[in-house]
C-alpha cells in the first residue's frame, strides 16, 4: 500500500479506535470482575452486560460517522470509517465475551479462534495484494472477518454459559456506576494511545501517519503478550485483592518479576535490531520507522509494567485513582503532541508517548505501593538489566548476520545469564506455578 496507503488504513484505524473504546465502558474488566466474584449469577450478569455493550455500540457508531462527515479527511477515507464501522461493531462484541473464557481459564479458545481469522485474514490479504486491491477492500477484509471471530466466540461461549439479551435496570445502574471510572480510564488510555496517530494525520502527510504507525503496530502486537498474562491472572486478583491481601500481594510480586524478565529483552531486541526488523517489515520505503521503533520499543517495556498496575488498582476498587491517572497521561500527551508533532512530525510523536507512559507508569505504582506496600526486588531488577546489558553486546557483535542469528543467540545468552545470576531460579518459578495452582483451585 506504500506509506501513504497504509497511512490512510491506519487513519481510519486509529479514528475509530478512540469510539470503540468509548463504547467499551469499562465493562469488558467488569465482566471478568463480576462473574469471578458472583459464579452463581453468571447469565444473568452476562446477559445484562452484553445488552448494555450492543445498545453502547449502537450510540457510539452513530456518533463516529457523524463527527466523520466534518473531518478534513478524502472521500476514500471516509467511505473506509464506514465500512469499518463492521469491524468495531463485531471485534466489540467478540471482547465483552471473552471474559467468560477468562473465568472458566479458558482462555486458548479465544485464541484459536484469533488463530483461525488471522489464517482467513492472511488467505484473503495475499488474494488483495495479487489483485493490486486498494485502501476499501483491505478493510473489507478487516470487519468481514471480524464477524465470523464473533460468531466462533459466541457460539464457543455457549459452552459455558447461556444467556439472553435483556437488560434489568437496577442492575444496569449498579454495573454503569462501577464501570464509570474504568471506562474514563481507559479512554485516556486510548486518548494518548492513539491520539498522536490522528493528530498527525491531522497535521502532516498521510505518509508520516504510515511511518509512524508501523513501528506503533508493532508495538501493539507485542504488547499482547504480557496484557494476555495479566488477564489471565485477573480474576485470581479480584478474588483475592481486599480478602486475602498478602497473596494477592505475592502474586503481584511474582507476576511483576515475570514480566520485568520478559520486558528486558524486548527493548534489547527493538533497540539494537530496529533497522532490519523495519526492513522485513516495511521494506526500505518505511526506512524513517526505524526511528521511531527505537524510542517506542523503551514505551513496551513500561506497558509490560503498568498494564499489570492497571488491572491491580481496578482489583483493588482504585479505579478512580486510575481514571486520574490517565488522565493526567491523556492532557500531558495531548498537549505535548501540540508542540512535538508540527516541528519533529512522528518523532515527535514518539518521544510525547515515551514521556506520557513513563509518568503513568510512575504514577500507577506509587498509589499501589501507598496500598498494599509492594516495591520491586531492587537486586533482581538490577540482574535483569546486567543480562540484558550482555545480551545488547551479543546482538550488536552478530548484527550483520542473518537475523536470526543475533536474536536466537541473543535468547540464549540472556536467559542463562538469568539462571546463573539467579535474577531468578527454578525454586522461582515452581513458586509461581504452585501458586498458580493454589488460585486454580
Amino acid at each position: 500500500m506504500g506509506q501513504a496507503g497504509y497511512g490512510a488504513y491506519e487513519t481510519v484505524l486509529a479514528y475509530l479506535f478512540i469510539f470503540t473504546v468509548l463504547a467499551d465502558f469499562g465493562l469488558h474488566i467488569v465482566h471478568v470482575r463480576e462473574i469471578s466474584k458472583y459464579p452463581e449469577k453468571e447469565s444473568f450478569i452476562s446477559g445484562n452486560i452484553f445488552t448494555l455493550r450492543l445498545l453502547s455500540l449502537a450510540l457510539v457508531i452513530a456518533l463516529a460517522l457523524g463527527v466523520s462527515i466534518f473531518l478534513p479527511y478524502d472521500r476514500e477515507i471516509k467511505i473506509g470509517i464506514l465500512v469499518a464501522v463492521i469491524f468495531v461493531l463485531f471485534s466489540s462484541l467478540s471482547q465483552v465475551l471473552a471474559g467468560i473464557f477468562q473465568k472458566y481459564e479458558t482462555f486458548y479458545l479465544v485464541s484459536f479462534s484469533d488463530v483461525i481469522t488471522r489464517l482467513i485474514q492472511l488467505v484473503l490479504v495475499i488474494y488483495a495484494v495479487n489483485r493490486g486491491l486498494g485502501l476499501l477492500p483491505f478493510i473489507w477484509i478487516l470487519s468481514l472477518t471480524a464477524g465470523f471471530q464473533f460468531l466462533l466466540v459466541f457460539f464457543l461461549s455457549r459452552r459455558f454459559v447461556r444467556f439472553g439479551l435483556f437488560l434489568d435496570l437496577s442492575y444496569a445502574k449498579k454495573i454503569l456506576k462501577i464501570s464509570f471510572p474504568i471506562a474514563l480510564s481507559i479512554l485516556f488510555t486510548a486518548i494518548y494511545i492513539r491520539t498522536d496517530a490522528l493528530m498527525l494525520s491531522l497535521m502532516k502527510p498521510q505518509a508520516d501517519v504510515g511511518i509512524y504507525r508501523l513501528a506503533a503496530k508493532l508495538l501493539e502486537a507485542i504488547v499482547f503478550f504480557p496484557a494476555l498474562l495479566v488477564e489471565l491472572t485477573m480474576p485470581s486478583f479480584s478474588r483475592f485483592a481486599l480478602q486475602v491481601p498478602n497473596l494477592f500481594k505475592q502474586i503481584f510480586r511474582n507476576t511483576f518479576d515475570v514480566l520485568f524478565i520478559l520486558a528486558v529483552p524486548v527493548v534489547v531486541y527493538l533497540v539494537v535490531l530496529s533497522e532490519p526488523i523495519i526492513l522485513i517489515l516495511g521494506g526500505k520505503d518505511f526506512a524513517n520507522s526505524a526511528l521511531p521503533l527505537k524510542i517506542l520499543a523503551f514505551v513496551v517495556g513500561l506497558v509490560f509494567l503498568n498494564n499489570l498496575a492497571g488491572k491491580s488498582l481496578i482489583a483493588l476498587e482504585l479505579q478512580k485513582a486510575g481514571m486520574w491517572i490517565y488522565l493526567s497521561g491523556a492532557v500531558l500527551n495531548i498537549v505535548a503532541n501540540l508542540f512535538a508533532i508540527p516541528r519533529y512530525t512522528y518523532v515527535g510523536a514518539s518521544l510525547t508517548t515515551l514521556v506520557t507512559e513513563i509518568l503513568v507508569t510512575l504514577m500507577m505504582f506509587s498509589v499501589i505501593y501507598k496500598k498494599v506496600g509492594f516495591s520491586p526486588r531492587v537486586q533482581g531488577l538490577a540482574k535483569s538489566l546486567f543480562a540484558g546489558s550482555v545480551m545488547a553486546l551479543t546482538i550488536f557483535w552478530f548484527k550483520e548476520f542473518s537475523i536470526l542469528i543475533p536474536f536466537f543467540t541473543g535468547l540464549a545468552v540472556y536467559f542463562t545469564l538469568i539462571f546463573l545470576i539467579k535474577a531468578i531460579s527454578w525454586q522461582d518459578l515452581r513458586e509461581i506455578l504452585s501458586k498458580k495452582e493454589m488460585v486454580s483451585e
